[in-house]
């Protein structure tokens, strides 16, 4: 069980560090971000809303009483992300990216529940 929890700890932080960066360069409205999002047709508050979700989803994941609400709430940003590339016609990269920190954020679900369920 020890070598479960490093690794669900390690995950964690692994997901948690650039999930926080990308969350707060939305909410302080970097440029580059600004123009992405004004491509697909989405303000500059709004972006700046989905930082702010990005960074209280993120945060809330390295606490284990919260953890499954900042799972869900990564759920839903990385499915809305994956629609606005498919419907905007995204390079594939962009698509497998989000899939590939969903199914990083499925494992750490996997490890978190199989951690709580088994007897210790």
């Amino acid at each position: 069980m020890e070598l479960l929890t490093t690794l669900l700890w390690i995950l964690v932080a692994l997901f948690v560090g650039p999930t926080l960066y990308f969350g707060y360069a939305k909410m302080m409205a970097e440029p580059a971000k600004i123009r992405k999002f004004a491509t697909w047709g989405y303000s500059m508050k709004i972006m700046q809303v989905i930082g702010v979700i990005e960074i209280i989803g993120a945060v809330s994941i390295l606490f284990p009483e919260l953890r499954l609400f900042g799972i869900a709430i990564w759920a839903i940003i990385l499915s809305g992300g994956v629609f606005t590339n498919l419907i905007h016609r995204e390079p594939k990269k962009e698509l497998f990216t989000q899939l590939t920190v969903l199914a990083h954020l499925m494992l750490i679900l996997a490890i978190n529940v199989w951690l709580n369920t088994t007897i210790k």
